[in-house]
């Protein structure tokens, strides 16, 4: 099960940079690379983003660990609805893949570090401690997607940057606690 977490993780880990890679050879404010030139960028972003959630799914304990895995499904689908309301809705900011992809990131990352409390590879204290990190990552991701059409020039592509550099930072952290 952890080695199925740890090689879909490193995938992500890739995905990541491919999709960071093209973040800034697209839109940085100094000579972006527009159109096919970086979007084949992507290709590879999201081949190894599928492929690393298959590996992670196959192997999560959606039955024990801190919290009952379901639940952490449920939680997930709410707040991407929820959040989908509050941004779109009631704050008129447009609907992005992005919204998507912070959500699903954290519930997955809720997912396998339950899973690792599971299986004894992470203490319950340690599971904690990495649920509270991703939570604060998420939360900054939040605030940068929010915010993102309202900045141009250096603040709209740090903005964009930020929420893959965090993402990045936590699956990482996750990978290195599998051990």
């Amino acid at each position: 099960m952890a080695e199925c977490i740890r090689t879909g993780n490193i995938k992500l880990l890739l995905c990541f940079a491919f999709y960071l890679v093209w973040w800034v050879v697209g839109f940085n404010p100094w000579r972006p690379i527009r159109g096919i030139k970086s979007g084949w960028l992507l290709i590879p972003a999201v081949l190894l983003g599928v492929l690393a959630l298959y590996d992670i799914v196959q192997g999560l304990d959606f039955f024990g660990g801190l919290v009952h895995g379901m639940a952490l499904v449920f939680g997930g689908i709410a707040s991407y609805v929820a959040l989908l309301l509050i941004t779109g809705v009631l704050l008129h900011r447009p609907v992005t893949s992005e919204l998507f992809i912070i959500v699903l990131w954290v519930t997955v990352a809720f997912l396998e570090i339950n899973t690792l409390v599971a299986l004894g590879s992470a203490s319950p204290e340690l599971g904690w401690t990495l649920a509270a990190l991703c939570l604060a990552g998420t939360a900054i991701s939040l605030v940068c997607y929010q915010l993102f059409y309202g900045l141009t020039g250096m603040a709209a592509f740090v903005d964009g940057a930020v929420p893959l550099m965090l993402a990045w930072l936590m699956t990482g952290l996750i990978v290195l606690c599998i051990g």
